[in-house]
């Protein structure tokens, strides 16, 4: 599944773009009024592109599971129930397009 590994390959791009211009520590953590609470450093803005990855590896692994024990290794195309899978990465996606300008103090709105 092209589409998972395309969605990891952003968020890393992202990742070491953001590694680059960012300046010492990396904010892991708000509160609830916006305030950081919490740093780190640099290499932790590549938490979510990790939690994106090893969810990516989980979700072809049971969908590969999934078509074997079906029956349904032949088709080459994606099956309703693998969709919930690139579903979860988008969100992953788009929470990691979100959250890792702000971990190093890029606000882009």
């Amino acid at each position: 599944m092209w589409i998972m590994r395309g969605l990891d390959a952003v968020l890393v791009i992202v990742g070491l773009v953001l590694l680059v211009v960012s300046h010492g520590r990396v904010v892991t953590h708000w509160n609830g009024n916006g305030v950081v609470d919490a740093t780190g450093p640099r290499y932790m803005v590549f938490t979510i592109p990790v939690v994106l990855v090893v969810y990516g590896e989980v979700s072809l692994w049971l969908a590969r599971r999934r078509r074997r024990v079906d029956g349904l290794e032949g088709i080459n195309v994606m099956l309703a129930n693998e969709w919930r899978y690139v579903g979860g990465a988008v969100v992953l996606t788009v929470v990691g397009l979100i959250t890792m300008p702000l971990q190093v103090g890029l606000h882009l709105f």
